[in-house]
């Protein structure tokens, strides 16, 4: 699939080709008209080298999947030079088609911010005022007939009147018709996030559907087991190695039913949904020890960066197995420790987990958030899409950076509930 950026890229070549083919093809019916073709031949060597320029550009991106805004502004630059070129070797403003260099203005508008098109107008109004005096003549523009000098006058009018015109055009589309094109495009941003969101949404609750039928099936097996272990307790009454193997099967049965009650508990959503205000570090305190619980062998260590006393945070349940999945990500990504840490200003805390691990791929860190990542590594997908989805409901953000010394950076960002408050 073809960047939308590198889309508005062969676009912009397409304009400048048909303008290019517009001028080549008035030049040829000059040339089949006039007795005198030799006039023609900087403007069509000009036409020629900006149509060469073009092709080039043209075979230069094939291979980019993408174009930055930088290459953008750099290639409707080269159509504003290459167009007064043109304009300078065949009758400058007084040629028809000076009004092209609007074009670009129109084209910079609509796909690059306000900056660059404010640019872009300088150096076309620039371009189109040194037209007005300094071009190479053009005999078939110049006036002719017995009143040469009246003719020479209204010629000027109207080219001063034009080059107005262009001033006044040029002004609407960098004032209003950028902020249009930025709200439009904002516009589609929203939309784009709002689809991602409803997709998001809907695999989520695929998955809440799926993993509580599970409970449910899940139960009678678990009872099944915990039958037949009884039963063959009772036929080694006397034997301690066997005693023991059957306390460590019970001890994970249990385990397991207790993840199921707690799994099936889940879909009460009304009391999970329950935001509390709680201590910020005392909360992420607790989710570490619960954590460490279920993995001893993890090298943890926590620090606190902010100073004075741990801000409030406005949380409901469903944060804590969000922030463990990060762990669990963290603790599975082949490092040898993980490093917590929580601070704070005046708006946010934020928690940092380091990992010293793999490190997540590029390809797949660009796919978080934005649905079940199918091509994920070991400790990534649908535990991830569920921590951003949760982050992102308590209006916090999930944020990745890797480090120079390798692995993973994870900073969750949650608001403060206590901002205002004495």
């Amino acid at each position: 699939m073809v960047h939308w950026s590198k889309s508005q890229l062969y676009q912009l070549f397409l304009i400048r080709s048909l303008a290019l083919l517009g001028q080549a093809a008035t030049l040829l019916y000059f040339a089949l008209t006039i007795g005198n073709a030799a006039i023609l031949y900087s403007g069509a060597l000009a036409v020629v080298a900006l149509a060469s320029l073009t092709a080039v550009s043209a075979f230069y991106f094939r291979a980019e999947t993408r174009v930055t805004d930088l290459q953008l502004f750099q290639q409707i630059t080269i159509d504003v030079i290459g167009w007064s070129f043109i304009m300078y070797l065949t009758g400058g403003a007084t040629n028809p088609f000076i009004s092209y260099l609007l074009v670009p203005i129109i084209v910079s508008a609509a796909v690059l911010n306000q900056r660059f098109t404010i640019l872009v107008g300088i150096a076309a109004l620039c371009a189109y005022t040194v037209l007005l005096n300094y071009h190479q003549p053009f005999g078939l523009l110049l006036p002719s007939g017995g009143h040469l000098s009246m003719s020479h006058t209204m010629s000027s009018s109207h080219t001063m009147g034009m080059w107005l015109n262009f001033v006044f055009s040029a002004l609407l589309v960098v004032v209003f018709v950028t902020r249009m094109a930025q709200s439009m495009r904002a516009r589609e941003q929203k939309e784009v996030q709002y689809r991602e969101q409803n997709l998001r949404d809907e695999q989520i609750r695929a998955v809440a559907t799926i993993a509580a039928n599970t409970a449910h099936e899940l139960g009678s097996p678990l009872n099944t087991l915990t039958l037949l272990s009884d039963e063959l307790r009772q036929l080694c009454p006397d034997d301690d190695q066997a005693r023991r193997l059957f306390d460590e099967l019970d001890s994970g049965i249990d385990q397991c039913a207790r993840t199921l009650r707690k799994l099936a508990s889940n879909a009460e959503f009304d009391v999970l949904s329950t935001p509390q205000d709680k201590d910020s570090k005392r909360w992420l305190e607790q989710v570490i020890e619960g954590w460490l619980n279920k993995r001893p062998a993890v090298q943890l260590s926590f620090k606190t960066l902010g100073s004075g006393q741990a801000p409030m945070i406005h949380i409901d349940q469903t944060l804590t197995p969000a922030l463990e999945n990060l762990l669990n990500n963290a603790s599975e990504s082949g490092t040898d420790s993980i490093d917590i840490s929580i601070d704070w200003d005046e708006d946010t805390v934020s928690l940092h987990i380091q990992d010293y691990g793999s490190g997540i791929p590029e390809d797949i860190r660009q796919q978080i958030g934005k649905g079940i990542i199918h091509r994920s590594t070991k400790g990534l997908g649908l535990g991830l899409l569920l921590s951003h989805a949760t982050i992102e409901k308590h209006q916090g953000q999930l944020l990745y950076h890797q480090p120079k010394q390798g692995g993973t950076l994870m900073t969750v960002v949650l608001p403060r509930s206590d901002v205002g408050e004495a």
